[in-house]
């Protein structure tokens, strides 16, 4: 399936829902409205409205057993490029690091999160699928302590070579060293 840039967002965003609903548990799924199949509850949108007013974001969650599989499906059917890996602590309370997989087709975004326990967060590397994706796992290990699966680098990017082991400066129990 090959899109172009005159297909609408919202179409966009209702393929990548199709393509991706063998993955989306059917509790997940909300009914949607008759009048507009995208303007759904809040609470229960995946569906979403960023800063254009328009619906042009599409989250789901996935697992790391998963991932390469939701990814392959994504791109098997031309459905546009990852544009960014990023990452965010959930805190020591919720003991979870989110991983955030978003890819971009037009103005459409999908964000493929996979969470993972902040003791031992673990996820695949997607490098056999997106050589490109190197210089994001890097980072995910470095300022998050994200272990790569076979990922094929993991020098770092942004801290000296002799930064301490198990610090890692997103993680929001990072306390910054005084300067002497």
């Amino acid at each position: 399936m090959l899109f172009d840039s005159t297909t609408p967002v919202e179409e966009l965003l209702v393929q990548a829902e199709a393509i991706l609903k063998p993955w989306i548990p059917e509790e997940d799924i909300p009914e949607k409205e008759e009048e507009s199949p995208l303007l759904l509850d809040y609470t229960n949108r995946r569906i979403k409205l960023t800063g254009s007013g328009m619906p042009d974001c599409l989250d789901v969650n996935v697992s790391a057993d998963e991932l390469l599989a939701v990814i392959e499906a994504l791109l098997d059917n031309g459905w546009g490029y990852l544009a960014t890996i990023t990452g965010a602590d959930l805190g020591v309370d919720a003991g979870k690091i989110e991983v955030m997989y978003h890819f971009c087709h037009g103005a459409a975004v999908v964000t493929l999160s996979v969470k993972v326990p902040r003791e031992n967060p673990v996820v695949p590397t997607v490098c056999g699928i997106i050589p490109s994706a190197s210089f994001y796992e890097r980072e995910l290990l470095e300022m998050f302590g994200v272990t790569i699966t076979d990922t094929p680098n993991t020098d770092h990017l942004f801290l000296p070579d002799n930064w301490p082991e198990n610090v890692y400066p997103l993680r929001k129990d990072f306390e910054m060293p005084s300067a002497s």
